[in-house]
């Protein structure tokens, strides 16, 4: 075999492929669906929504019983350091242990506040996980129905006719089977 043969062969080769392959996407459905719109405006969406934004103020309210004595603190010693110059607090080595135990105080506070944080997000990371999993199940279930092939996210996708989109569906399946979830606040150990 000469080379214009193997050529002419590998090209025919690569064209009928990419033939399959374009006749294989032209047969697939492709279905839409906007998952943060469904969660935002589904009746458990709210539920969790609202659940955490309790818990968050809940949170908010223990870090600032927390964070008061220590802003009292500070405005006292701030007070009391405002007149003296640096000879003078240099003899008073309690007003600068007070500062220091101020600041580790300040830090632990920060501390705190980040495993606050942490907590809500995992708290919320597990509710939407039982959201999440039903939302499957109802993808499943469409899909099935539809015949589709592929299910993108709204965010992929730059144009999808109305007949792709599935997000009122989704949405409307998910409100008859799912309400509410209970949202338990995470609590971490802390170190």
């Amino acid at each position: 075999m000469s080379i214009f043969t193997l050529t002419r062969r590998a090209v025919f080769g690569v064209i009928a492929m990419f033939a399959v392959t374009t006749a294989a996407y032209a047969q697939s459905t492709i279905l839409v669906v906007d998952q943060a719109r469904v969660i935002r405006e589904s009746a458990v969406g709210k539920h969790i929504a609202s659940q955490l934004k309790s818990i968050g103020t809940s949170m908010e309210s223990e870090l600032k019983a927390k964070a008061s004595p220590i802003e009292s603190e500070r405005d006292r010693l701030v007070n009391e350091l405002k007149n003296m110059d640096q000879n003078a607090l240099k003899s008073r080595p309690d007003l600068q242990k007070r500062a220091q135990d101020l600041m580790t105080k300040g830090q632990q506070t920060q501390v705190e506040a980040q495993y606050l944080q942490r907590e809500l997000q995992i708290t919320e990371a597990k509710a939407m996980q039982k959201v999440n999993e039903r939302m499957a199940k109802i993808l499943e279930a469409i899909v099935a129905e539809r015949g589709a092939d592929i299910i993108v996210d709204r965010q992929l996708v730059i144009y999808g006719g109305k007949t792709a989109d599935i997000t009122d569906t989704v949405k409307s399946r998910l409100d008859s089977q799912m309400r509410t979830v209970s949202v338990i606040r995470e609590r971490l150990p802390r170190q």
